[in-house]
């Protein structure tokens, strides 16, 4: 009681600009320190690490060679993390269209014994656009949408999901295309790769303070592989292509517009994943 008296003698001897900072400062500090202190004493229930990564599926001509591949790197690094390549002769091969993506990959750990329902995850990132579409893997269904009933605050995207298991882990992806202005705030104005979580929720604990981990890039891919090909080694994800027949002509239209990625880092098999 007398150190508060004290205290309190103290504050009203600051002048009101002092006052204003203490105050100011004070609030953010408990802010800051609720969520810290409710998740000591009552620990989430489910645990969320997250990575980011550009994926890229393009061809690059050589010659007579077209050299047709998809890579998946870290995109704060820029380390490359997998890349596959196969070679084909240059107008005899039919492949997709190139194009790279950014994505946002999610491990969801439910870590008690009793499953959850309704998860809603909502989170912002520079990194998402009107683009941005979700993936899964296959033991777990979600779905993603803006939040539209954000008036002022900046939008948040809404990821869903029915039902979780207990003791369960499943990997959420959220994939946007890079377009220009993407390019340019990766490649050029070298912007922040950040994500913030305003809230999650589940019926069983209604709306849940949440720190997400950042996790090694490398390690979210291990646990989706197994999680989709069980084993940890990487699914394999297959080259489509079409060949022509003898009869048909070369193709014409292979020098296309599409602007390949800067050429990704050769970095060890054991920092590739930090960031």
């Amino acid at each position: 009681m007398m150190l508060l008296k004290e205290w309190w003698r103290w504050f009203r001897r600051q002048s009101r600009l002092n006052k204003v900072i203490i105050v100011g400062f004070s609030a953010s500090l408990v802010l800051f320190l609720v969520p810290l202190v409710v998740s000591y004493f009552k620990p989430t229930p489910i645990h969320v690490g997250v990575a980011f990564y550009t994926y890229e599926r393009a061809f690059v001509l050589d010659g007579n060679t077209k050299a047709y591949f998809y890579e998946n790197r870290n995109l704060v690094s820029d380390c490359s993390l997998r890349r596959i390549e196969q070679a084909f002769p240059k107008g005899r091969a039919r492949t997709p269209d190139p194009q790279s993506w950014v994505l946002i990959k999610f491990l969801l750990e439910n870590v008690t014994d009793h499953g959850l329902t309704n998860l809603r995850l909502a989170i912002r990132s520079p990194l998402l656009r009107s683009t941005t579409t979700l993936f899964t893997t296959s033991n777990v269904e979600a779905t993603g949408e803006w939040d539209s009933t954000a008036k002022d605050a900046p939008r948040s995207y809404v990821i869903s999901i029915p039902a979780l298991a207990s003791m369960t882990s499943a990997v959420v992806s959220v994939k946007t295309p890079i377009d220009e202005t993407l390019r340019q705030f990766i490649y050029t104005d070298r912007g922040r790769m950040t994500i913030q979580v305003p809230y999650w929720s589940a019926d069983q604990i209604g709306t849940y303070p949440l720190k997400v981990s950042r996790l090694n890039a490398m390690k979210i891919l291990n646990r989706e592989s197994v999680l989709r090909a069980g084993d940890e080694t990487f699914a394999n994800e297959k080259i489509e292509f079409t060949m022509l027949r003898p009869d048909e002509p070369d193709l014409k239209d292979e020098a296309v517009s599409y602007q390949l990625l800067s050429k990704a880092h050769a970095c060890p098999e054991g920092t590739a994943g930090d960031w």
